[in-house]
């Protein structure tokens, strides 16, 4: 049952080119960077420090709702590149920047994110072509772009993790999901559709669920790749689909879909049975306007991330209106067409700020 109690509605209206040089030249140059290199960087360790933004009021907590009443949300902070995590660069990836240029490893236009049993926030990028893997609590970066024989992602969209850390990732132009170890070696790929977008892994039971949303339905598959099941078909009844998109899996294994162009969120339980749905089109408080990223947290209320009004809703298992947070705009707690949302096991809420170029962390208090 929901611990948060319904607020008074809140306004809701927001990929080296390797630069090809002659051997010679390159050698040249490389000669040249080592020697400047070694001159500066007593200096300036061969590269000046990369200023950080301070993206955080210190003084004043950003929080839903206002004071006086409790606070239920809070924001944490901001990733936008490695930098954020204290991912400092290495000496020779310094050096091999001074040399061929440097190249930025900044969001571009986040869709997908989840978070891996150590912690790692994971990353699916469009636009950039590539899956951002932060590891805070060691302040590295990674991040995964190539298959294998000069393969690449063109479009991942959403990424999930098993119960060893595994890495899917769906690809809506390749139209798979794809495998990765947790150190971002390509594995394997399983199923194929029209457009594969949502995914998410009930670890208990070693279900894979992935939304096909071309055919209007969401396939079910073991971990080894092999079709179990496929829920709804188009249409609007209870159970139909029309353009399912995100998918998140809450304690329960229940599963939650994103039934985009009906305008609601519908749940199944985990063999597919429909179960309930909530939301309307609309464009008031509690409306739904383009809903995308959906997620529960450890209280079973149901956040819903929507793209036209820049915010995240928050319901509970009724449908009720409890809170949203998040307005348009781009400081800090506000949205520019956000899209997916995932809540970890300790109810911090990631939400990817898809036109800010960011994914913003908020932590769900309770009651």
């Amino acid at each position: 049952m929901s611990t948060l109690e319904p607020q008074k509605a809140l306004s809701g209206n927001q990929k080296v080119n390797t630069a090809k040089n002659s051997q010679k030249g390159a050698i040249a140059s490389l000669s040249m960077g080592l020697a400047l290199c070694a001159f500066l960087f007593s200096f300036s360790g061969c590269g000046s420090q990369p200023i950080k933004e301070d993206r955080q009021l210190a003084a004043k907590p950003i929080i839903w709702p206002s004071p006086p009443e409790p606070a239920r949300i809070s924001y944490s902070t901001t990733i936008a590149n490695p930098s954020d995590i204290g991912a400092n660069k290495g000496f020779f990836k310094k050096l091999a920047e001074f040399v061929l240029g440097s190249k930025s490893e900044d969001i571009i236009k986040p869709y997908g994110v989840v978070t891996d049993s150590t912690g790692r926030i994971i990353v699916a990028d469009t636009a950039f072509k590539r899956v951002h893997i932060y590891d805070a609590k060691n302040g590295k970066y990674s991040y995964i772009d190539e298959l294998d024989d000069n393969r690449y992602l063109e479009s991942p969209i959403s990424a999930a993790v098993d119960g060893e850390d595994n890495i899917y990732i769906t690809d809506s132009v390749l139209n798979k999901i794809l495998v990765f170890s947790p150190k971002g070696q390509y594995l394997r790929s399983i199923g194929e559709g029209k457009r594969m977008t949502g995914i998410a892994i009930n670890r208990q039971d070693k279900l894979l669920y992935v939304s096909d949303t071309g055919s209007h339905n969401i396939g079910v598959y073991d971990l080894k790749g092999g079709l179990v099941n496929t829920i709804g078909k188009l249409g609007d009844k209870d159970g139909e689909l029309n353009y399912p998109v995100d998918l998140f899996i809450d304690n329960k294994n229940e599963l939650y879909v994103t039934d985009t162009m009906n305008f609601r969120i519908q749940i199944f339980d985990k063999d597919g049975k429909f179960v309930s749905k909530i939301g309307k089109h609309g464009d008031g408080t509690g409306d739904l306007g383009r809903p995308k990223g959906v997620a529960v947290d450890h209280d079973g209320n149901i956040y819903i991330v929507d793209a036209i009004f820049d915010t995240v809703q928050i319901f509970d298992r009724s449908g009720n209106f409890l809170l949203n947070f998040g307005s348009v705009g781009r400081e800090a707690g506000k949205f520019w067409s956000p899209s997916g949302i995932y809540i970890d096991s300790a109810d911090k809420v990631y939400v990817a700020d898809s036109y800010n170029k960011r994914v913003q962390v908020f932590e769900y208090h309770g009651n």
